[in-house]
């Protein structure tokens, strides 16, 4: 494998993952607090790299529940959820997104917006929800003409499109047009008592790097990832996809990420 390859291994930062407890929600610490309550129509400013919490309430046969999240953008192009068929219903129209879970869970949205920000939201299923405790309403605010601290690197013309298509391609197999892939020979990335990540594949796109890495839960109990804590050293991080959010023990998944070249 190219000594390039693995300069582009993820560095992960510390409490990417939580053991998961019984009676506990699972989902990353702090992200959801217990007893949290918020009023309606909360406002939450948007960071790069970091997750936005929503809570959506579960939707039941005697009445129905959905959250809408206005996002600062004019449209929303794509919206992916990564969920199996039937967990949840994500419908856009203009810069707004309604969210309908039907049965209580937990996972990561990525929605890409017209400007081509990436937004990652992470939703929770609120069962039997009252006023207060979950999000009817969620407006997404983002700081005007924020360039100065910019990680990305600095382009005369648009930031080139293709990050979303790359990473869909590397969920399912299949190698787009005037892209190279190159094998890995399973070199790790990261290991914990709580985590090991290999990587498997580089995709060698014009504009990004893909890599496609095996994450290993070897404990003996339940793990949940946020993905969303994972950094880049050396070139930005664009997107990044995880196959299952909560592994069993002794499981693997896969974890799909995106970069910027150099």
């Amino acid at each position: 494998m190219p000594i390039l390859a693995l300069r582009l291994a993820l560095f992960l930062v510390s409490g990417l993952l939580c053991q998961e407890k019984p009676g506990e929600p699972v989902g990353p610490p702090g992200v959801f607090p217990p007893e949290q309550t918020s009023p309606p129509g909360r406002s939450i400013e948007w960071k790069e790299g970091v997750a936005i919490p929503v809570r959506v309430p579960v939707a039941s046969p005697a009445r129905e529940f959905m959250t809408t999240v206005l996002f600062p953008e004019e449209s929303i192009d794509t919206a992916i959820t990564g969920w199996k068929d039937g967990e949840i219903t994500a419908v856009q129209k203009k810069g707004l997104l309604f969210l309908r879970l039907a049965h209580k869970s937990e996972g990561q949205l990525s929605v890409i917006g017209g400007s081509g920000t990436h937004y990652l939201l992470l939703l929770r299923g609120i069962e039997n929800p009252e006023p207060g405790v979950f999000d009817d309403y969620l407006k997404i605010a983002r700081k005007p003409d924020a360039h100065s601290g910019d990680p990305l690197p600095k382009r005369a013309t648009h930031r080139p499109s293709g990050a979303l298509e790359l990473i869909q391609s590397m969920r399912l197999g299949l190698r787009p047009e005037g892209v190279k892939i190159l094998r890995a020979k399973r070199e790790l990335a990261y290991e914990s008592p709580n985590l090991e990540i290999r990587l498997l594949y580089v995709y060698d796109a014009q504009s990004y790097w893909g890599m496609v890495y095996e994450v290993k839960n070897p404990t003996d109990g339940r793990q949940a990832i946020d993905s969303s804590r994972l950094r880049g050293k050396g070139t930005a991080l664009v997107l990044t996809a995880l196959r299952e959010n909560v592994l069993p023990a002794g499981s693997t998944t896969r974890l799909y990420a995106v970069t910027w070249k150099d």
